[in-house]
C-alpha cells in the first residue's frame, strides 16, 4: 500500500511538470526531502544504513571561480544543499569512519540517494582527520622537564613547558601541521640513510626553508629534527590519532560555502567583508584580502561568483629597492613542490585589515625603509618626543573600491595589526612591533592628506609616578623609581581590539612568556595623557593550578569584557577588568595580577598523547560577534581553529561550544574571521561569517601545487533541510 500511494505522488508531481521542482524522496521509509529549483537535496546512507554527521559536498567550476556548498546530514541521513548557482555539480559524501564516495553529476533541482561508503580500515578513515589530530602524536615533554638546557653554539635554557611550545607552535601559526603534506616524507625527496636525514632535508625544502630551520633551533635543532623523526616513524608504521567526532545537534544546521580567490602559493594574511562596528556595511558586496607574497588585494565578489587581483600601487617616491621580500630569495634546497623556482618575491607584505563606514578598506603594508623627518627626536614633534623612532617598517594604506585608488599614510612605528574606534574621528588604532600603540584619525586623513598631522603614537608606559601624565620613565632591567614613570616588559605586540564599553584599547604581547595582554588610553591631550596597564596571563609552570600561555587573538564584547584565546594549551580566557583590585609595586608592573578577574574556558579538540591537558590545536585569532551576525546571539566569541579547519563558537551563558567545520578541502587555516549582515529581514540567509583560507603555503592544501586559497561564508539554519 505504502508502495502503491508513494508511486501514485511521483506520477502526479510528474504529470503537473513538478518533479523537479518539488521532489519528494524515501529514506528509511519516511518522507525525506522537498528539492526546488535552486536546491538539491535527498538522502545518504551506507551499507550500516543512513549517515547521520557526514558532509554532502557540491562543487562546479562552471562559475567564474571554483565553488563549493557544504552541508551535513541529519540524524536521518537526510541533507539539503540550498541556494545553489545555476551549473553542473559534483556531488560527494565525506564524513568521519568514511572514505569519499564516487561523486555523481547533478544539477540543482536533484534529488539523490547517495552511496556513502565506509571506510575499509581505521587507517583508511584516518586520512580525513583533521591536522591536529594527527599533530597530538607529537612527543610534548611534561612540565617537570622543565627547566630545560638546550645545546648549540651558544646554548639556552627554556624555562617552562610554555616556551617550549611557543617555539614548537611557532610553525603552526604560518601553516597546519599534521596534514598528508606534512606528516609523510614524499618519495620525490630522494633515499637517505636515516628518517632523521629525512626529516633534515624536508624540513629545509624551498625559500621557507632557512626560517623553518631557524624556528626548530629553538627547541634545539637535532632535537627538533628527531622530534619529527619519531612522529613521522610512528605513523609509517601504522599509528593512528584519536578519532574526531562527527558534527552534532547545531553543527548539522551549518551550510558553508566555499569559492577560490587568490593565486596559487598564496599567502593571504588577512580578510574582511565588513565594519565591525556596523556589520550591515558592504552588503553582499565583496570580500577583500591582501596577499601577502602577491603584494596586492584579493577580492571575492559572491554575488557573481567572481574573483580578482589588483596590485598594490605605490605612490611617487616610493622605491620598492628599499625594500627586502619577507621571504628569503634563496633555498636551502629545492622545493617539494617548485623545485629551483622563487615563487615569493613580493615586498610589500599586506597584513591586518579592517573595513570603514564607506566600505574603504584599511591595512597595513611596507611602504618605505627609512622614516620621514617628522619621526626623528631632533624634529620637535610631540610624539617623537617620547617615542621617537629613526625607522620603521609598516604603515597604513587604504584602497577605495569605488575608485580602485591606494592612499599611504607615512607611518614613524612598525604595525602590527589595526582595529577602528566608534570615535567622532574614526581613529584607527594599530599594535605596535616594538610595544605600544599608534593611530590614524581618518577624519584629519581625508581633510588633509598630511600624515604628520594625521597620526600619533605612544609607548606602552605606565604612569607609576601618578601625577596624571605621561614623563620620563624607565625601562626594564633597570630598578624601579617611584618618581618616574615605567615602560611596560612587552615587546612583540600582536593582536588588537577596541572596547566599545570605555574607548580603551588592548593589544597582545607575545614576550615575555607566558604572555600579557596591554591596556591603553590616549587620553585628551595625547601623548602626555597616554596611559598603560598590564596583565600577564596566569599560569602555572608546575601544572598545579589553572592557567594558560601565549595570547594571540583578541576581541572585546560590547559589557567590555576582554577575550583571548591561549594558544599554547587551548584555553579561551575571559577578563573582566572590574574584578580587578587596584595594585602598586612590583605587581603594576609585571601584570601579575587579577587572579580573581580571570576564567578560563577549554577548548574542545584532540591534545597531545603525552599531554591530555596540552591542545595540539593553533587558536590564532578570535572574534566577538557582537550583532548577531551569525544568528546564534549577540556577544559570542568565535576561535579560528587554524590546525583543524574551523571555527569555534562559545556560548559564555551555557559554556557550551559549537564547530564549524570546513571538511573540503583539507588543509582550511583560518587566521581572521568577521561575520556580516547582508539583509536582517531574510532570517538565516542575509547573515553569516565570513573567513580564509590564510595559510602561508596555499600548496598544503587538499589539490596540491597549484591550490589558491579560499574564503568560506557559514551560515546557521535553523535545522539541516531548512530551505
Amino acid at each position: 500500500m505504502q508502495k502503491r500511494a508513494w508511486k501514485l505522488i511521483g506520477m502526479v508531481l510528474a504529470g503537473c511538470g513538478l518533479w523537479a521542482s518539488v521532489a519528494i524522496v524515501r529514506a528509511n521509509g519516511r518522507a525525506a526531502v522537498a528539492t526546488g529549483a535552486s536546491e538539491i537535496g535527498g538522502a545518504v546512507a551506507s551499507a550500516k544504513g543512513p549517515e547521520a554527521g557526514v558532509w554532502v559536498i557540491a562543487e562546479t567550476s562552471d562559475l567564474g571561480t571554483k565553488f563549493r556548498k557544504i552541508v551535513v546530514t541529519d540524524d536521518r541521513g537526510q541533507f539539503l544543499l540550498p541556494e545553489l548557482p545555476k551549473a553542473n555539480y559534483k556531488v560527494w559524501v565525506r564524513g568521519y569512519g568514511l572514505v569519499d564516495s564516487e561523486p555523481v553529476d547533478a544539477a540543482p533541482g536533484k534529488t539523490l540517494s547517495l552511496a556513502a561508503v565506509v571506510a575499509p580500515t581505521p587507517a583508511a578513515a584516518a586520512q580525513y582527520y583533521p591536522a591536529s589530530y594527527w599533530a597530538s602524536l607529537l612527543n610534548v615533554p611534561p612540565k617537570s622537564a622543565f627547566p630545560m638546557t638546550i645545546p648549540g653554539p651558544s646554548p639556552s635554557v627554556l624555562a617552562t613547558q610554555a616556551d617550549w611550545l611557543y617555539v614548537l607552535k611557532g610553525c603552526w601559526g604560518c601553516h597546519q601541521t599534521g596534514t598528508k603534506a606534512t606528516r609523510e616524507i614524499p618519495a620525490s625527496l630522494g633515499k637517505f640513510d636515516t628518517s632523521a636525514q629525512a626529516w633534515a632535508r624536508f624540513i629545509s625544502s624551498g625559500q621557507l626553508g632557512s626560517l623553518m630551520n631557524g624556528m626548530l633551533s629553538g627547541v634545539g635543532h637535532e632535537q627538533g629534527v628527531a622530534l619529527f623523526a619519531d612522529w613521522g616513524d610512528r605513523i609509517a608504521k601504522g599509528e593512528l590519532p584519536p578519532v574526531p567526532p562527527r558534527p552534532e545537534g547545531v553543527e548539522r544546521n551549518v551550510v558553508v560555502t566555499v569559492w577560490d580567490w587568490s593565486v596559487r602559493a598564496a599567502f593571504p594574511y588577512a580578510a574582511i567583508s565588513t565594519d565591525k562596528r556596523n556589520p550591515s556595511v558592504n552588503a553582499y558586496g565583496p570580500v577583500y584580502g591582501g596577499d601577502w607574497f602577491a603584494g596586492a588585494i584579493a577580492a571575492l565578489d559572491p554575488a557573481k561568483n567572481t574573483k580578482s587581483m589588483t596590485e598594490i600601487a605605490l605612490p611617487d617616491g616610493y622605491d620598492l629597492k628599499q625594500l627586502s621580500p619577507w621571504a628569503p630569495q634563496k633555498e636551502s634546497a629545492p622545493s617539494v613542490y617548485f623545485g629551483d623556482e622563487l615563487i615569493w618575491t613580493g615586498f610589500l607584505n599586506p597584513g591586518s585589515f579592517a573595513m570603514d563606514g564607506g566600505g574603504r578598506v584599511w591595512f597595513n603594508v611596507k611602504s618605505r625603509a627609512d622614516n620621514p623627518a617628522f619621526c626623528k627626536a631632533e624634529s620637535g614633534n610631540a610624539y617623537a618626543k617620547y617615542f621617537p623612532r629613526d625607522s620603521g617598517n609598516k604603515g597604513a594604506a587604504v584602497y577605495d573600491p569605488k575608485t580602485r585608488k591606494f592612499e599611504f599614510v607615512d607611518q614613524c612605528v612598525t604595525t602590527e595589526h589595526v582595529v577602528f574606534a566608534a570615535d567622532k574621528d574614526q581613529t584607527l588604532y594599530e599594535s605596535l612591533k616594538e610595544g605600544g600603540i599608534a593611530w590614524v584619525n581618518t577624519r584629519v586623513w581625508d581633510e588633509t592628506h598630511d600624515s604628520e598631522k594625521a597620526q600619533g603614537w605612544c609607548p606602552a608606559v605606565i604612569d607609576y609616578n601618578r601625577d596624571g601624565k605621561l614623563g620620563e620613565y624607565t625601562t626594564p632591567p633597570a630598578p624601579l623609581d617611584p618618581k618616574l614613570d615605567r615602560a611596560i616588559a612587552a615587546p612583540l605586540g600582536d593582536m588588537i581590539a577596541y572596547n566599545p564599553a570605555d574607548g580603551s584599547v588592548w593589544y597582545t604581547a607575545l614576550n615575555p612568556r607566558p604572555g600579557k595582554l596591554i591596556r591603553m588610553v590616549k587620553g585628551d591631550n595625547p601623548p602626555s595623557t597616554c596611559n598603560a596597564e598590564v596583565y600577564e596571563v596566569p599560569y602555572d609552570a608546575k601544572g598545579n593550578g589553572p592557567g594558560g600561555s601565549h595570547p594571540r587573538g583578541i576581541d572585546i564584547d560590547t559589557n567590555g569584557i576582554v577575550w583571548t584565546p591561549l594558544v599554547g594549551e587551548g584555553y579561551l580566557a575571559r577578563l573582566d577588568r572590574s574584578k580587578c583590585k587596584a595594585v602598586t609595586g612590583e605587581a603594576e608592573t609585571t601584570g601579575r595580577r587579577c587572579a580573581e578577574g580571570w576564567t578560563f574556558y577549554p577548548i574542545p579538540g584532540a591534545a597531545f598523547k603525552t599531554q591530555p591537558g596540552v591542545k595540539s590545536d593553533f587558536p590564532y585569532a578570535m572574534w566577538v560577534d557582537r550583532y548577531n551576525t551569525l544568528g546564534m546571539g549577540k556577544n559570542l566569541p568565535v576561535v579560528g581553529e587554524a590546525d583543524s579547519d574551523s571555527l569555534m563558537v562559545f556560548n559564555p551563558a551555557t559554556t557550551q561550544w559549537v564547530r564549524l567545520r570546513v571538511p573540503y578541502p583539507m588543509g582550511f587555516f583560518s587566521r581572521f574571521l568577521d561575520g556580516r549582515i547582508d539583509d536582517a529581514k531574510a532570517g538565516w540567509k542575509g547573515r553569516g561569517l565570513w573567513a580564509a583560507n590564510e595559510a602561508t603555503c596555499s600548496q598544503l592544501t587538499e589539490g596540491g601545487k597549484d591550490t589558491p586559497s579560499q574564503v568560506a561564508h557559514f551560515q546557521m539554519r535553523p535545522d539541516p533541510l531548512a530551505k
